[in-house]
């Protein structure tokens, strides 16, 4: 339970402090806010892990899957996993549009279309769990930032929290981002973070 409320906390911070960001003086500072959170975040995460475990799930939800597929994580554990950090990223979403109106405007960016939304986030989920396999196995816990810059990067400003979905959902509640594009990048991202790990169970050889 302490490992969920602290997963739901996190995902409610990010979200907060990607709403916040949107407020930057430009895409750079705000794209560079975001990663410099998840890397904070996964290296408090990796804190919590044994041989036997890994909690960067503590992080992102999308690391949850992947580490569940390599046998990191436990598959009966998945569900709470997933819903405490979507209930963190709504109260985040939340605290965020109650503070709208004392916040200056947010930077201008276009809305993706559906299939633009759902490539980038395929591209970034697969990336994230080649990232999260990496730290995993002793890694840097600074990899954690390049699936925030290549999301960045890849879609518009509004979905560059798209590495961690419970924050997109979470951006979605504070009204940043459409419903039906969130619920797009959300899915996928998750869905691709399974095909990811299977892709580097695939690619890489086990010792």
């Amino acid at each position: 339970m302490r490992l969920l409320s602290m997963g739901a906390l996190l995902s409610a911070l990010l979200t907060l402090v990607a709403a916040l960001a949107l407020r930057a003086a430009d895409a750079t500072l705000a794209v560079a806010a975001v990663a410099a959170v998840a890397i904070l975040f996964t290296w408090y995460a990796q804190l919590h892990s044994t041989d036997e475990r890994s909690t960067l799930g503590l992080a992102n939800p999308a690391a949850v899957l992947t580490l569940a597929v390599v046998g990191r994580r436990p598959w009966a554990t998945i569900l709470p996993a997933l819903a405490a950090h979507t209930v963190g990223a709504v109260l985040g979403g939340l605290a965020a549009l109650g503070l709208d109106d004392r916040l200056g405007d947010t930077l201008v960016f276009t809305q993706p279309g559906l299939v633009v939304t759902a490539v980038g986030a395929a591209v970034v989920g697969l990336i994230g769990a080649w990232t999260t396999l990496s730290i995993d196995g002793g890694g840097p816990e600074a990899l954690s930032g390049i699936p925030a810059v290549v999301g960045g990067a890849v879609l518009p400003l509004g979905l560059f929290t798209v590495f961690q979905p419970a924050a997109v959902i979470g951006l979605a509640t504070a009204d940043l981002v459409p419903w039906d594009v969130a619920l797009v990048a959300a899915g996928t991202t998750l869905v691709a973070s399974i095909v990811g790990a299977y892709a580097v169970t695939a690619l890489v050889p086990s010792e």
